[in-house]
């Protein structure tokens, strides 16, 4: 801090800023600062909180000392006195077990670092996860969207202000914001510049300040008791000041949330003249079989989508699942769709409403098209005569045979033909779909994952030692191409030609920059910039008939010799 005039050196040494903007600011900002330890050249800064029950406020606001302190707020025995007789008392917080600490400064005296936490109780209380690496800690909503409730650094913590009240109303207490400000300035102080409170032989200034829930004081003086030979005044603002707690009835809190439940409408039809029809997903406002609602559109009205629909939930596999027929957000939530719609995506109105947060209703509404034919006839055998029924879009198909087709082999030759994915690389199985587009990106992306899935993880070690005469010089396909070769596989010249077409996609398309290879390949494929879709399912529809084939082949048997 370098401040130019005397007039700007006067304000700063007196902390204009911390009395103007700082204190008269907490408690009203997204942000709350709970812990702050700043030392500079000219300023030793310190900010501390601790929880003090509602009955005591008015004892706390009676002194601005701090009520507690940094290095309070571990279990610690104390003597008391008891009818005269002295006593060890066990205090969960150390000095008081009235007074709780809300930030825990933990000290290991330089072996290892200091850290810094916030009470276990505000931690479990919102159900908080600790993102070590960022140092935040995170609550996830219903549609499992993370929010940041604290930000924790060596020398400062912050809170968000809302989190922190709601679990003041629960608790019956209000925060108590500590602070402890001392500046050092080379303004020598004289009484042309400031009021003097009192005369003595230094120049001293001093004012206290008292309303509401704050009281603090400042000093400052132009004596120089710490010997520092560059600076000729000091300042102290020391006080404190209490953030209350919301109302109960407005806490937001269960069983004091008393907000009703809003639900989406969502276009279900028309007329004939072309006017949309709409009703609201609420369950409780929808008929069903049972006689409610006799006069309102029936819980299972087909609701229809674009496609596109999907495209959030594909890009962000570490947090939903699409599969057959159903659509999850890991433990959250979890939605019964029909994506085995050639065209498009189908849902029931009523589970829209019953099983969908209020934000992903709104985001699905933005794709909600008007009914356009019926749903598909896995959907409606599964649906309506609860019947199991295979998928019928080609990506769920391959999925599907994938798992099953690594099942079988692996139980009927001992061995798997396909190395699993690492933790690092399942999303791409979980992503694999028939694009929702005809964009590049998104088909280069399936490609890519296809690829990694039925060539980069062949298990080489295993096809080399189930091959009669070794296999040890080729890899990748060719070890593939010569296992099968052994074997006498009628189909092993289309199928390594699908494996080999299928890499250099992948290598013209997606490893390298586009050139005259990859319009060779695209030529080869029929592939334009208008049916890539088109392309990829057909794509799906070999590597499924690949793993038939193979299937069909060697689990007839599980010998070690070549088939006959």
């Amino acid at each position: 801090m370098n401040p130019e005039s005397v007039d700007q050196k006067l304000k700063w040494l007196l902390q204009y800023d911390w009395r103007e903007t700082f204190i008269p600011g907490l408690g009203r900002e997204t942000w709350i600062i709970v812990y702050l330890n700043k030392v500079t050249e000219d300023e030793n800064l310190g900010v501390f909180s601790a929880l003090i029950p509602n009955e005591h406020i008015e004892t706390s606001l009676n002194n601005i000392s701090w009520d507690f302190h940094v290095e309070d707020g571990h279990p610690a025995c104390i003597f008391q006195y008891n009818q005269g007789n002295k006593e060890v008392a066990y205090l969960r917080f150390g000095r008081t077990d009235q007074i709780e600490p809300f930030v825990i400064h933990r000290s290991f005296h330089g072996i290892r670092e200091s850290y810094n936490e916030i009470l276990e109780e505000f931690r479990h209380f919102h159900h908080l996860y600790h993102d070590i690496e960022r140092q935040q800690l995170l609550k996830f909503d219903e549609s499992g969207n993370e929010i940041v409730i604290a930000k924790i650094e060596a020398n400062k913590v912050e809170v968000r202000l809302q989190a922190l009240r709601q679990f003041l109303a629960l608790k019956e207490m209000h925060l108590a914001v500590y602070f402890d400000l001392t500046r050092h300035s080379d303004l020598l102080i004289d009484d042309s510049l400031m009021k003097w409170e009192s005369k003595t032989e230094s120049i001293c200034y001093k004012s206290e300040y008292r309303e509401s829930l704050t009281c603090y004081e400042i000093r400052a003086n132009s004596e120089n008791f710490l010997g520092l030979d560059k600076y000729k005044s000091f300042s102290c603002l020391r006080g404190k000041k209490l953030i209350p707690p919301f109302p109960l009835e407005q806490c937001g809190i269960w069983p004091f949330d008393r907000k009703k439940r809003e639900y989406v409408d969502f276009i279900i039809g028309s007329d004939e003249n072309g006017n949309l029809a709409k009703h609201s997903c609420d369950p409780d406002q929808l008929a069903n079989f049972f006689g409610a609602n006799p006069n309102a559109p029936n819980y299972l009205t087909p609701v229809f989508f674009r496609r596109e629909v999907l495209t959030k939930y594909f890009a962000h596999p570490e947090r939903y699942s699409v599969e057959d027929g159903f659509l999850r957000c890991q433990e959250l939530w979890g939605l019964m769709i029909d994506n085995n719609h050639h065209e498009h995506v189908v849902v029931f109105l009523g589970d829209l409403g019953r099983s969908l947060p209020l934000d992903e209703q709104m985001y699905w509404r933005s794709y909600n098209i008007p009914p356009d034919g019926t749903m598909s006839k896995t959907s409606l055998v599964r649906s309506f005569l609860a019947k199991p029924a295979d998928p019928e879009q080609v990506d769920l198909i391959f999925k599907t045979y994938f798992i099953r087709f690594s099942e079988n082999w692996e139980a009927a030759m001992g061995w798997s033909l396909f190395l699993k994915l690492t933790e690092a690389d399942h999303h791409l199985f979980e992503a694999l779909h028939i694009p929702l587009t005809n964009s590049q990106a998104e088909f280069d992306s399936q490609v890519l994952a296809l690829t990694k899935l039925m060539i980069d993880s062949l298990n080489e070690g295993e096809i080399a030692k189930a091959t009669p005469g070794g296999n040890a010089e080729t890899k990748g396909i060719s070890k593939l191409d010569r296992f099968l070769d052994a074997y006498r596989q009628p189909s092993r010249q289309k199928l390594i030609q699908f494996l080999r077409s299928l890499q250099s996609l992948r290598s013209s398309s997606v490893a390298h920059r586009k050139g005259d290879n990859y319009k060779k390949i695209a030529k080869s494929l029929g592939l334009k910039d208008n049916n890539r879709a088109d392309v990829l399912k057909r794509i799906f529809v070999e590597a499924t008939d690949f793993l038939m084939s193979l299937e069909k082949h060697f689990l007839r048997f599980s010998s070690d010799e070549p088939a006959r």
